[in-house]
């Protein structure tokens, strides 16, 4: 999406206003909120984007990096276009839903794990050459939409169950369109990209570059996104931190399954053909987890009278910066896919849910992260004693256990490692039946400051 503030568009008081040298934005609130209804998680039920799930953000400024690469027609130009290359900075948020997306075809389904996602993209620098716009921090592009993941299963008996519709043939869910991303952006177009499976690897991914046979890619000055990507892990790497794992998804709207819809003017004029975009979920070795994308749209433009098509293509390498996770109370330490690093402290609050340590307690009642009232556990076999039984706490790496309950609460000053949380309780079953009869789960959210 082109957010243009040239002239003559001014007249529009909200363009004449994004004329003025733009607010820094915020990037760090989520721009998807979650509701108090625990969400459906887990690599079951969505796959690799189950590593999605949060607000992830970039560097502004000078550290920017991700980089756009954007044809636009213009008759009066000496090639018919023009060029609008430019560094960027973004937010992202998914987040996942309380259920899933049935679609029955009578004797099974096919489930669609769903996460929501919202973008906003904007330029890093002053661009203008000339510097009589005040283009950097002002917002250049927003999408919104869904990624989906597809499982075949039994079909629910009626509307609500419990029974199943007896079937012993349930197919396999063909892996090459597991995965779906549809996007709604504001220039009138809608994307459907299909694709599948997901691939892994170990150290540095390679990332498909941009075709130098295709415009604006002909003129060898003109940057190739891709590299951004590349040199972003070349400085981890000359840090030493070096890439563990990934994992990457690939969809695109020339898979079976796939379309595009313009809207007249567009169609007519600046028509999206295709699109594809791959993501890499990387491990590091420092623990931390980062996400790499790179997408390139097939654009056509009318030249000269001509139909001539471009490559637009962008690529971000992207920090988490808050997500939630699900802490249920029948397991010990679950590992919530953070990791601490020492100087960058993480924040943990309570954000929805209610369970039990012990459901004759409380009058049968569950409760929040501050656990049972009234009820202070002081046995070595409780991970922290001198609180309430049933609170949530916390730990990172082998350090000592600590009390989040409501939050919010800072990881401890100077640890490092990965962060565990769990329900205060007598974990190896001591005093009486432990983890086993207890009830219900936590929403909670994590706080990552990055430095």
């Amino acid at each position: 999406m082109e957010n243009s503030i040239n002239l003559e568009q001014q007249k529009c008081p909200y363009l004449a206003q994004q004329a003025a040298t733009a607010v820094i934005p915020d990037i760090t609130t989520p721009l998807v909120s979650t509701t108090n209804q625990l969400p459906v998680v887990g690599t079951s039920n969505i796959g690799l984007l189950n590593n999605f799930i949060g607000t992830w953000n970039s560097p502004t400024g000078a550290g920017a990096t991700g980089y756009n690469v954007m044809p636009l027609p213009q008759v009066d130009a000496p090639n018919g276009y023009i060029l609008k290359n430019f560094p960027y900075f973004e937010e992202i948020s998914f987040t996942p839903i309380a259920g899933g997306a049935p679609n029955r075809e009578g004797q099974y389904t096919q489930t669609s794990g769903v996460l929501f996602y919202e973008q906003r993209v904007y330029i890093a620098n002053n661009a203008d050459p000339s510097g009589t716009q005040p283009i950097e921090n002002t917002l250049i592009h927003a999408e919104n939409g869904t990624w989906l993941y597809h499982a075949i299963q039994n079909q629910m008996e009626g509307p609500y169950g419990p029974g199943i519709v007896p079937d012993t043939n349930i197919p396999v869910q063909n892996p090459a369109t597991q995965y779906n991303k549809q996007i709604s952006v504001p220039h009138g177009v809608s994307v459907l990209m299909v694709g599948g499976p997901v691939v892994s690897g170990t150290g540095n991914p390679l990332f498909p570059t941009a075709d130098r046979t295709k415009l604006p890619f002909t003129n060898q000055s003109v940057i190739d996104p891709s590299t951004y990507l590349t040199q972003q892990l070349n400085s981890l790497n000359a840090n030493g931190i070096t890439v563990t794992n990934y994992s990457s998804i690939n969809v695109s709207t020339t898979n079976t399954g796939g379309a595009v819809s313009n809207i007249n003017f567009e169609n007519s004029f600046g028509k999206v053909i295709s699109m594809n975009t791959t993501w890499y979920v990387e491990t590091l070795s420092n623990g931390t987890v980062q996400l790499q994308y790179i997408q390139n749209i097939v654009l056509q433009f009318v030249i000269d009278g001509v139909d001539t098509q471009f490559l637009h293509i962008d690529a971000n390498t992207l920090q988490l910066v808050e997500t939630f996770v699900q802490v249920v109370s029948t397991q010990p330490w679950q590992d919530t896919g953070v990791t601490v690093q020492s100087g960058s402290p993480v924040t943990i609050s309570y954000k929805s849910g209610q369970w039990t340590a012990d459901p004759n307690t409380n009058n049968g009642n569950l409760y929040g992260a501050n656990g049972c009232p009234g009820i202070i556990v002081t046995q070595s076999g409780y991970p922290v004693q001198n609180v309430n039984m049933g609170a949530l706490i916390g730990q990172v790496g082998t350090n000592a256990p600590f009390l989040i309950g409501n939050g919010p609460v800072t990881t401890p000053a100077g640890q490092s490692g990965a962060l565990k949380l769990c329900i205060n309780d007598d974990l190896n079953a001591e005093y009486g039946a432990g983890l086993a009869d207890n009830i219900g789960s936590l929403q909670v959210r994590i706080k990552v400051q990055n430095t």
